[in-house]
């Protein structure tokens, strides 16, 4: 069923669809977004304490990414051959004992196994989103989506700055590795929130149908739907993708290292920009209803064509650097924010809820494959060629999807239940 493009009924104090999966999703991120923040901060200079060089820590990135590209296709098969409760529910028990090795890996060849498993077991993914964008109303996707991160994102508040305290008291590797563990335990208390989730898919005859003729008729249906009404939203994805999420494990290692602002500079920059990114989160989601997703992604890109550059040319050791870093940091977060909750609801108006599992899966597929990519050859331009060089091409990345978006990029006359 669609529904008309016309103009949302909420306001911003209506949280009447803030309940049943949706609410449940909330509580179970309020559990766990917490250990994430925990954990994120430092995530990158910690493989390094652990001997990786920059390119081995791109590597791992990669490898990561690329696993989680094949195994969102699965993933978004079974979402909508099996149904979303049951995968997520059990994936998010698999997902939280990948941190117990991050706690108490000897090296960064541990690092890489418990990053390629914990993508094997993002296999929940595309259900996660799905199950989320079935539980909400067309006019209120973009409010919603940004209120059910806005409420975990409250309680997580303290995270970055107990990441913080943790690696400049125990060192990087201690601090991190105390974190790690809080991770594995709250991770554990999420998933069995998450045991509460209703099933959304509808009943369906055929789930029992030969897997592998099933599973290549289904995709083939999904990457013609794609072609023939998201082919510019793909090509967004894969620009996006292999220029922002390539780059972004080199943020913390940038500042920390090139720029020796010091683990407790990062944490100035890193809690800033969460503390911003909270307060802004709600405001963001509502304007997306209210401006429409293609101009919210407009103003997204154009805030990191000009504060990648930032990024780029700031001074190293200057007085200034930490400020200059905090402000540039603050606003790439924030428009990375606006891009989510723009794209989100966009793929949620233009997918069918009978294929949002495997379409979502396949662009989700693509987008992953682009970001390894990036994170390989932008890691590798860091260490090799020059540290702030990813940075500059990463604003030529952002203003090619400018133009993509101003020129290619259309919203659809009608919405998607």
């Amino acid at each position: 069923m669609k529904t008309g493009k016309n103009k949302p009924s909420h306001s911003l104090g209506n949280f009447s669809f803030l309940k049943g999966n949706l609410l449940i999703l909330a509580i179970s991120w309020m559990v766990w977004f917490p250990a994430l923040r925990l954990t994120d901060a430092y995530a990158q200079p910690y493989i390094k304490e652990l001997g990786a060089s920059v390119f081995i820590i791109g590597a791992i990135n990669s490898i990561a990414t690329a696993t989680l590209a094949v195994v969102r296709i699965l993933g978004g098969y079974v979402a909508d051959r099996f149904g979303r409760k049951n995968i997520i529910a059990l994936m998010s028990f698999a997902i939280s004992s990948t941190y117990l090795i991050y706690a108490f890996a000897p090296s960064w060849e541990w690092v890489l196994v418990a990053a390629t498993l914990n993508s094997v077991f993002l296999l929940y993914q595309p259900a996660l989103l799905v199950i989320r964008a079935d539980s909400v109303p067309p006019d209120k996707r973009g409010f919603s989506f940004a209120l059910s991160e806005f409420l975990p994102g409250l309680v997580s508040i303290p995270a970055p700055i107990i990441a913080t305290y943790l690696v400049v008291t125990n060192g990087t590797v201690g601090g991190m590795r105390i974190a790690y563990f809080a991770a594995f335990l709250l991770g554990i208390a999420a998933a069995v929130v998450r045991l509460f989730l209703k099933e959304t898919l509808p009943k369906r005859s055929d789930r029992r149908a030969d897997f592998h003729v099933d599973f290549k008729r289904e995709y083939s249906e999904a990457v013609r739907f794609i072609f023939k009404n998201m082919r510019n939203v793909a090509l967004l994805y894969i620009i996006y993708n292999f220029a922002l999420t390539g780059v972004s494990p080199l943020f913390s290692l940038y500042a920390v290292y090139f720029l020796q602002l010091g683990d407790l500079g990062w944490g100035v920059m890193y809690t800033v920009s969460y503390v911003l990114y909270l307060a802004l989160l709600v405001p963001i989601g509502f304007t997306v209803d209210r401006l429409g997703r293609r101009r919210m992604l407009l103003l997204s890109m154009s805030s990191l064509v000009l504060f990648g550059f930032v990024y780029a040319v700031t001074p190293i050791d200057s007085s200034y650097s930490l400020a200059i870093m905090v402000v540039a940091y603050s606003v790439i977060v924030l428009a990375n924010v606006a891009y989510a909750n723009a794209v989100g609801a966009l793929e949620a108006d233009y997918i069918p809820r009978e294929k949002r599992g495997r379409v979502t899966a396949a662009l989700a597929f693509v987008a992953s494959l682009a970001a390894a990519a990036g994170q390989a050859v932008w890691a590798f331009v860091y260490n090799s060629v020059s540290p702030p060089l990813p940075f500059y091409v990463l604003t030529v990345f952002m203003l090619l999807s400018v133009f993509v978006v101003l020129f290619r990029l259309k919203e659809p006359r009608v919405r998607e239940q």
